[in-house]
């Protein structure tokens, strides 16, 4: 029996070295294997010769190498620098690991290199379009890198986003994304003494950030409003989400740098990111006892929502007696009638681009990735029907 086992067990080389074969009448699923080692024939094409190999719980990065006719170092790429590597290539050496059941040992790898694969990111609100797509952006580039992610809702509130930073602390987790935060320099200066990577998401200057990327709101909101001047709109309502108070601090110095010499008139108020919101304030400001403005631009694309049906409800037309813009386009807003006119905001990637701002602070051992960085994106006007002007977006550019 055991002259048997050995039989059924022996390897030969192949003639390529880089092959380990198993012989034609060895049983790879015999019950007498010692525990724990569990074996499979995997068959493997290179080119027009294929060879058969033992695969099993137990390759090492050696064997898939072997097996995928790569030198170490591309595995090691693959698995930790995948951008670097020929998509060919890393298609070729994921599909090999893949037929030879090989899973990488993330933990180990993370005791190696002092890491945990683990970023943490802050977001106010999951509810705004906005910041869906954000996730969707750090997602991507998370995925790529074999990174996990977790996600914590802050709602911009101060106390619960310190407690969270107290957990990326105990936990040693390795970066974090602020999307934003809603804390000042003292309260934000104990964390970032620890030296964890992290970038910040909107232009915050004071609060001890030396990274940075965001969308130029400030810019976005002046061409929106030159935009509705430009069609004779002089008196001009401004929703704003107070909770957001960077982004709406920027927004209402663009707006009114934009009137600046103009003989228009701005007033701003207070309103939620809801539907039911927008709906709320569009009745009070339609029907103060003010004079209603010609043009109203909304923060959100909910805000829009809501004030336009607030503005059907009460029989306001929309262009003819109010322009209705927002400073967050969706594709709902080419959806609804009129169409709404809004500035396209490129949150996917600035999702993206603030992954790879952080990852380049987690992995970079040099001066360069240790610098200050600052990157603005810049939002794009959408124009449609809701503003009155004549032709739809699509036909403008004919």
């Amino acid at each position: 029996m055991a002259a048997r086992r050995q039989k059924n067990h022996a390897f030969r080389q192949d003639s390529e070295p880089n092959f380990r074969v198993a012989c034609a009448d060895a049983r790879p699923f015999d019950s007498a294997l010692p525990r724990g080692c569990r074996y499979d024939i995997i068959k493997i094409f290179k080119g027009e010769k294929a060879a058969f190999l033992w695969g099993g719980t137990h390759l090492n990065i050696k064997e898939i190498a072997k097996a995928a006719g790569v030198s170490v170092a591309t595995i090691s790429r693959v698995l930790n620098h995948p951008e670097q590597v020929l998509p060919e290539t890393r298609e070729h050496v994921l599909s090999v690991m893949k037929a030879c059941n090989y899973t990488p040992n993330w933990f180990a790898r993370g005791l190696n290199l002092g890491r945990t694969n683990t970023i943490a990111l802050l977001v106010p609100n999951v509810e705004l379009q906005q910041f869906q797509q954000l996730i969707s952006g750090v997602e991507t580039v998370t995925r790529n890198k074999q990174y996990a992610v977790i996600f914590c809702h802050t709602g911009n509130d101060p106390a619960l986003e310190l407690e969270y930073l107290e957990m990326v602390h105990t936990r040693h987790i390795d970066g974090v994304i602020f999307a934003p935060s809603s804390l000042n320099r003292a309260q934000l200066a104990p964390f970032l003494s620890r030296g964890i990577p992290c970038v910040h998401v909107g232009r915050n200057r004071d609060a001890g950030f030396d990274t940075m990327c965001y969308i130029d709101h400030e810019e976005g909101a002046f061409r929106l409003t030159q935009h509705l001047l430009s069609l004779g709109h002089a008196s001009l309502a401004l929703l704003l989400d107070d909770k957001l108070h960077l982004e709406a601090e920027q927004i209402e110095t663009g707006c009114r740098r934009a009137l600046r010499g103009a003989d228009a008139h701005l007033s701003v108020h207070a309103c939620r990111s809801t539907i039911q919101d927008g709906y709320n304030a569009g009745h009070r400001i339609l029907r103060g006892k003010e004079e209603p403005p010609r043009a109203l631009i909304a923060f959100s694309d909910c805000q829009a929502f809501g004030v336009l049906k607030a503005a059907e409800d009460l029989g306001v037309p929309v262009p003819d007696r109010l322009a209705l813009a927002t400073l967050a386009d969706s594709s709902m807003c080419a959806i609804v009638s009129p169409a709404i006119t809004g500035m396209e905001q490129p949150s996917t990637r600035l999702g993206m681009l603030a992954a790879r701002m952080l990852f380049d602070k987690i992995e970079g051992d040099d001066v360069e990735s240790a610098a200050p960085q600052e990157v603005v994106l810049q939002p794009k006007l959408k124009i449609r029907r809701s503003c009155g002007n004549r032709k739809h977006i699509y036909e403008l550019f004919d």
